[in-house]
């Protein structure tokens, strides 16, 4: 039966506010499928999170057409769809006309100088009523990269939501994108501050560098989405590895592969939504 995806808005608003959802970067197929099976299992809403080229890749309308497939097979699902770090908005406007709910409007040097505010405010004005849209303050911190975000204060963030009218907001509160051991801490301080004179949701971008209690603590602060790249991809890339060098009937069989991958991905989602989704308070 059909089931469509909803706006993160919509999933936000039945979610208690001391509980984040989680945004799973799936990229492919392999790693899209079990997040159904996690999320029914679990009965938690998820966010399903392409980047750019990933959606490229099959096309904006075929991504939307294969996840609304595999979400009719579970019509228990809650889920949105979301354009991950979007620097063009001819992309996420196409994506939103092909059945997205969500997208991430983020600057990482693409954009023109001085653009940023009014391109995100002409799409807010544009997409505002059929998809939730995130925008990001500013460039965010990259483990290989030379970048170096700067400092940002509570009042800051709130003169910038205030400017381009996000339904969700980001900025640099400590995290790195491309991490692989969670050992960082993130800034709780300004993260409550944002929350409170904001009034908006706050997203945690390169959680998996993060410790979970600094993740449960940002949570409790006002974080109301935790993007998760980086660890699905080392848990799926470790899990090929050692199942095509591994011995025995299963080697090197793609359809043995699909099974450890499906079991090892499933494990991992429905761990992050039981600590972050489904967390007691």
């Amino acid at each position: 039966m059909p089931n469509p995806p909803r706006t993160i808005t919509e999933l936000l608003a039945d979610l208690d506010p001391a509980k984040a959802l989680c945004a799973f970067n799936v990229e492919t197929f392999d790693t899209l499928y079990p997040v159904f099976g996690a999320a029914q299992k679990t009965g938690a809403p998820v966010v399903l999170a392409y980047s750019v080229p990933a959606a490229r890749y099959l096309g904006f309308a075929e991504t939307a057409d294969l996840v609304q497939c595999l979400a009719g097979q579970h019509p228990d699902v809650d889920y949105a769809l979301h354009l991950d770090h979007c620097e063009d908005p001819a992309d996420l406007r196409a994506a939103v006309d092909a059945g997205w709910t969500s997208g991430n409007f983020l600057d990482e040097g693409a954009i023109a100088p001085g653009t940023y505010l009014d391109t995100a405010a002409a799409l807010h004005s544009d997409l505002s009523s059929r998809a939730s849209l995130e925008f990001v303050l500013g460039q965010l911190g990259h483990a290989g990269h030379a970048h170096t975000p700067e400092p940002v204060t509570a009042a800051q963030v709130t003169d910038f939501a205030r400017a381009c009218s996000p339904d969700i907001v980001g900025f640099d509160a400590g995290s790195l994108h491309g991490m692989t051991e969670q050992t960082r801490a993130i800034d709780i301080d300004l993260i409550a501050a944002v929350a409170a004179s904001t009034g908006l949701p706050v997203v945690l971008h390169g959680s998996s560098g993060v410790t979970p209690d600094h993740i449960r603590r940002g949570i409790d602060a006002g974080i109301r989405k935790v993007n998760i790249e980086t660890l699905i991809r080392a848990t799926y890339l470790d899990t090929v590895r050692d199942t095509v060098t591994g011995t025995g009937p299963g080697a090197r069989k793609p359809r043995y592969l699909t099974a450890a991958t499906d079991e090892a991905l499933s494990q991992l989602y429905s761990s992050l939504l039981a600590d972050y989704t489904l967390r007691e308070v």
